[in-house]
């Protein structure tokens, strides 16, 4: 009797250890905060921030972040922002929300100056399963200074690669690469770094993040894709051919922040 109850109290440990372990697992705390962006012919990536300033304003409001040129391709005044409900027995569905990106014409989000990167506000409905990460999770000049953002870390990429969902209820495909560029400092003459992870058409605007003190840590933004260009000429045929090399172009999130902060002081 009494190894029949050791044996169930094991058994009634794992089974909440590993409950935990899920719950908090910061991989699928980046997921929670990622989301598919487009109109009819274009489509990138976006993720969610929650900054005190935001939360005091309206409980609903977030930022949205992604690639500059992702909005800029978005060819009318609005478009659509795939998001997530959560229902009954924790089954999602896709919640799709239109979203106003520019007022007769003229864009609403914030670029960045010097980089290409963008922000938005935005407001969800009350049953948008989504949790948006912290402007503390967002690296600044001083996490790259102090090696907390070095070349050879690990990260991971929530993304849509050519509009690829990673199935009906719109949740991201999740990439894993590393740092392949140092230094990373100066950031006035570093604006962006390279991840060896291969990106496609689709991944722009999506988070490149590690994992610091168990949580998501945002380190960059995907803005494209190094690749190799050959050509060749024939008499009568010529041709071009593009190789992706497995590189992506990220820009580093202290640009991110400038672009909220811009934002905010709008």
């Amino acid at each position: 009797m009494a190894v029949r109850i050791t044996q169930k109290l094991i058994l009634l440990v794992l089974i909440l250890v590993t409950r935990e372990t899920f719950a908090d697992n910061p991989v699928e705390e980046l997921l929670q905060a990622t989301f598919r962006i487009a109109d009819r012919e274009h489509s990138g990536t976006c993720f969610l921030i929650a900054t005190k300033e935001t939360d005091a304003l309206n409980p609903r409001r977030v930022i949205l972040a992604t690639a500059a040129h992702v909005m800029e391709q978005m060819s009318g005044n609005e478009c659509e922002l795939i998001l997530r409900s959560e229902n009954e027995g924790q089954v999602f569905s896709r919640q799709p929300l239109t979203i106003v990106v520019r007022n007769e014409g003229k864009p609403l989000w914030t670029r960045h100056p010097d980089i290409d990167i963008a922000t938005i506000f935005v407001d969800l409905p009350e049953n948008t399963a989504a949790k948006p990460l912290l402007l503390d999770q967002l690296a600044d000049e001083a996490h790259v200074i102090n090696k907390t953002v070095r070349v050879g870390r690990e990260t991971w990429t929530p993304c849509y690669p050519a509009k690829l969902e990673a199935n009906e209820a719109g949740w991201p495909v999740l990439r894993k690469g590393s740092i392949a560029s140092h230094p990373l400092t100066p950031l006035k003459s570093t604006k962006t770094m390279l991840i060896d992870y291969r990106a496609f058409g689709g991944d722009s605007g999506a988070p490149v993040a590690t994992i610091v003190n168990e949580q998501p840590f945002v380190v960059g933004i995907v803005l494209g894709m190094h690749r190799q260009t050959d050509r060749s000429s024939l008499p009568f045929e010529e041709k071009t051919m593009h190789t992706p090399m497995g590189l992506s172009i990220v820009g580093q999130a202290a640009f991110l922040r400038e672009t909220i902060e811009l934002m905010m002081n709008k």
